[in-house]
């Protein structure tokens, strides 16, 4: 296999550098298009869903979710620990960003590393490439299998148009695959039918940069919905002087999804969006000069169009079809990365009998990746890799208020071969207002192409050479999948209208975790001093936990939430990364019929002996001038002026920087 060098990269297919340098073209494009949509526009009016605010705590426990059994169920009738991040809650969050926006999952572990890198985990092994918790988008995976993990900065949209977002805690491997060990992220966007007209949005801060994003929505005949959207943003470094983060993050987006329902009733909807990213970097890897801790810039690109059919055959059968492409782009001094996958993805959902409910699938992906650049190559025979798999879920009622879902997932692949994961889990509806579940679940997550094929330079130190010594990650062809066996329990409980309760206790077992180890040094041909860093399945042990939420509808215009986690780990695992206990309260008041008043505080442990436990206060007022018009003025971090939010390790201590207080105000317009 041939590598590209940072020289020649312009010439390749698989180069970001070309076109990203438009970055700010497209920004301004995309302002200029807000403004075009104001003039064609005219006085259309909006046709959002209604306000979930105004929404009780029975009607949010029957909101529909698919992430748990891949079809439609109450969220109160899953066997799974399952949260919803509605609308209305990214509304009033003020967040500005989807990492930013999971802070309020109870269980979910949420770090911010620097300006544009998070660290994201469920029950544990947190990191910037936190390789457990797989997440989608509209059912496509945007998890990179070249360093398992999710490349957040990379994910992102108009929030405005996200209608809400399922967070499943807990193994989901039966349904989705390999990866989904710790939990799942679906993000779930609305219709087009359900965006109509136009939304433009400004925002502006201090610390978070200015931000324009404009929407417009139609119609294509009787049937036919359609929308287009842009959002650009600029955001300043986090910390200036002359040991700056260098961590500053341009961002320009455009997208499109279209709806259509034949005569027959079925479903067909397309959707896709362009970004492209520059994003600031310090300690970035330099051949010419490996000594230096020099800021860079990291260019970021992709695309992706996917297609879905749904179509109802009767009340007892329905079918989808899925298909999508996805690539990805990222360069910086030293490495260049690209990926093109292709994913088809088939399921249909049968009840048989008023007791037997059977959901069953099959798909299949293939993605092709190229890594150039002396900071990482790949040592394989083929840079294609290709995944099949069938799942088949059936749940079952039994006598009285008893519910089993048998399930498992058969997946193969070239490297870890055929892989099962099987769950079983049992619900049992106590009363209307009381359930008690129990689930054991298998999963696997399979080691990334870096882990298997990599060899990557972490960094470099004097050792008294001309390039000084060198710190080498170097993968591990012989490496098996990991395996995890949960043991879950839970209970929700609505003891009065308004008053909630919803706890889950877990037990895992983990087999073969992938771990790296310091090697002895040497010296290689040309005198230089290596220490290598060796990938191993060298970890076996357990963990476990308690994660539980309670809803208080206190008055008709005040709600509150408290939410509680507490995470333990062998010390066999190593897993400092995640802390012990996260408690969180969070507030939503309507002060009056225009103003709304939202506030969140979050007490996160100690993460290991370097970051102290930290409180946070988020709080945004909203004002709806008219039914038109909104002005948010929202703050972060409102505290103090900055504090540390994780502990790096392998290399990514090189990028960590506090999170510091931020204040921005943002005004919407809709018509």
């Amino acid at each position: 296999m041939t590598h590209k060098t940072a020289s020649d990269s312009r010439q390749g297919p698989w180069q970001v550098t070309a076109g990203i340098h438009a970055a700010s073209t497209l920004r301004m494009g995309l302002i200029r298009a807000c403004v075009a949509l104001t003039l064609v526009a005219g006085a259309l009016q909006a046709q959002e869903k209604p306000d979930l605010s105004s929404m009780s705590i029975d009607d949010l426990m029957n909101i529909e979710v698919t992430s748990v059994s891949r079809k439609s169920e109450k969220l109160s009738d899953t066997a799974a620990a399952v949260f919803v991040i509605t609308q209305d809650d990214i509304r009033r969050s003020g967040a500005t960003s989807i990492p930013e926006l999971l802070r309020m999952v109870p269980g979910l572990d949420v770090a911010r590393i620097n300006g544009n890198i998070w660290a994201i985990s469920a029950r544990g092994f947190n990191g910037q490439f936190a390789n457990k918790l797989l997440v989608m988008i509209d059912g496509r995976s945007v998890y990179s299998p070249l360093f398992s993990g999710v490349y957040w900065d990379a994910q992102d949209t108009m929030l405005e148009d996200v209608d809400r977002i399922e967070v499943v805690r807990g193994p989901g491997g039966t349904l989705w695959g390999a990866n989904a060990v710790s939990g799942v992220v679906n993000i779930i966007t609305k219709s087009a039918v359900e965006t109509q007209g136009v939304l433009l949005s400004t925002a502006e801060g201090a610390a978070e940069g200015s931000s324009g994003a404009g929407r417009y929505g139609g119609s294509m005949g009787r049937n036919g919905s359609y929308r287009v959207f842009g959002k650009t943003f600029d955001r300043p470094t986090s910390v200036s002087g002359a040991t700056g983060s260098h961590d500053s993050w341009t961002s320009g987006r455009a997208g499109f999804r279209a709806d259509w329902v034949s005569r027959g009733g079925d479903n067909f909807t397309a959707l896709g969006d362009v970004y492209r990213d520059t994003e600031g970097n310090r300690g970035a890897f330099n051949v010419a000069n490996p000594l230096a801790d020099l800021g860079s810039l990291n260019r970021v690109a992709g695309e992706d169009l996917q297609f879905r059919w749904t179509a109802v055959q009767s009340s007892r059968s329905d079918t989808a079809l899925q298909a999508y492409y996805d690539y990805t782009a990222r360069s910086r001094p030293g490495l260049t990365l690209g990926r093109h996958t292709l994913d088809v993805d088939f399921q249909q959902h049968l009840k048989f009998s008023g007791r037997t409910d059977v959901v069953w699938g099959a798909g299949y992906r293939n993605s092709t990746d190229r890594a150039a650049g002396p900071e990482l190559s790949l040592v394989r025979s083929s840079n294609v890799t290709d995944i099949a798999g069938a799942f088949v879920q059936d749940e079952i009622q039994l006598a009285g208020r008893f519910h089993l879902t048998l399930g498992t997932k058969l997946q193969y692949e070239r490297v870890t071969r055929l892989q099962l994961q099987p769950t079983v889990r049992l619900l049992f509806k106590a009363s209307e207002r009381q359930e008690v579940w129990a689930a054991v679940t298998s999963a696997v997550r399979t080691p990334s192409e870096t882990e298997l094929y990599g060899r990557v330079h972490v960094g470099s130190f004097p050792d008294g050479t001309a390039n000084g010594g060198q710190i080498v990650l170097t993968g591990n062809p012989a490496l098996a999948a990991e395996r995890v066996t949960a043991y879950e329990v839970g209970y929700r409980w609505q003891a009065v209208p308004g008053v909630a309760f919803d706890a889950t206790a877990f037990h895992n077992h983990l087999q073969d975790i992938v771990l790296t180890s310091t090697g002895r040094p040497f010296r290689d041909p040309s005198g230089r001093t290596i220490i290598p860093i060796n990938f191993s399945n060298s970890v076996f042990g357990d963990s476990n936990g308690v994660e539980f939420l309670a809803t208080d509808s206190v008055t008709a215009d005040w709600n509150l939430a408290l939410g509680y986690s507490f995470f333990q780990s062998a010390a066999a695992i190593g897993n400092t990364s995640t802390p012990h206990n996260q408690l969180q309260l969070r507030s939503v008041n309507h002060l009056s019929r225009t103003l709304e008043l939202d506030s969140a505080a979050y007490y996160v442990g100690r993460i290991g002996n370097d970051v102290p436990a930290y409180l946070r206060l988020d709080a945004q007022i909203l004002w709806r001038l008219t039914n038109r018009w909104e002005l948010g003025i929202s703050g972060q971090n409102l505290l103090r002026a900055r504090h540390s939010e994780f502990l790096g390790t392998n290399g990514e201590s090189q990028v960590v920087t506090p999170a510091q207080r931020m204040v921005n105000g943002k005004i919407t317009w809709r018509f």
